[in-house]
């Protein structure tokens, strides 16, 4: 299953086996993968080498990457995972490089409108609290609050207080 979505400076595709060195690179970086639950480099194991070579297989999870449109550079990874409810969670990771410039608001807007378009009814998002512009860009797009949690950065004892997000689609 291959899916491509456009914006005005991305395409947002699925994942080849080519984008999996990225998608892994950004996710264990200490500074890029801070707030996500992915583990320090050093304490990823065989789950991310067994990826690499299943990304391009459909598991209940949709893995996209965001490249630019003119160079094909490679901006950020996403991805959804829908619920038998019509709940679609997201994530997304936006390359260090790409920062401040509009691109995660891109992605977000992009995938609310594939949501919406295979009949999604809510979209959600866990963000860590002290992931600020994460925070201020979902609460710019119509996001709320829905409950607070915690969640632990993988083969750590780090643990972060979460939001987790919800905005409401109104599906076909």
């Amino acid at each position: 299953m291959t899916i491509s979505l456009e914006t005005s400076r991305l395409i947002i595709r699925s994942t080849k086996k080519a984008d999996a060195d990225f998608c892994i690179d950004i996710w264990l970086d200490e500074k890029m993968g801070k707030y996500l639950s992915d583990p320090p480099r050093e304490k990823a194991g065989d789950i991310y080498i067994n990826w690499k070579e299943s990304v391009e297989v459909y598991d209940g999870c949709y893995y996209f990457v965001a490249v630019l449109k003119e160079t094909k550079s490679h901006v950020a990874t996403c991805s959804l995972v829908p619920n038998d409810s019509g709940v679609w969670d997201l994530g997304y990771c936006v390359h260090q490089d790409y920062w401040r410039q509009g691109y995660a608001t891109e992605v977000v807007k992009e995938l609310i409108k594939f949501c919406t378009i295979k009949g999604g009814n809510r979209v959600t998002a866990s963000v860590a609290k002290e992931n600020i512009a994460s925070n201020a860009l979902l609460i710019k797009l119509g996001f709320n609050i829905e409950k607070e949690d915690e969640f632990r950065k993988s083969g750590t004892e780090i643990f972060f207080d979460k939001y987790i997000y919800s905005f409401e689609l109104f599906s076909k």
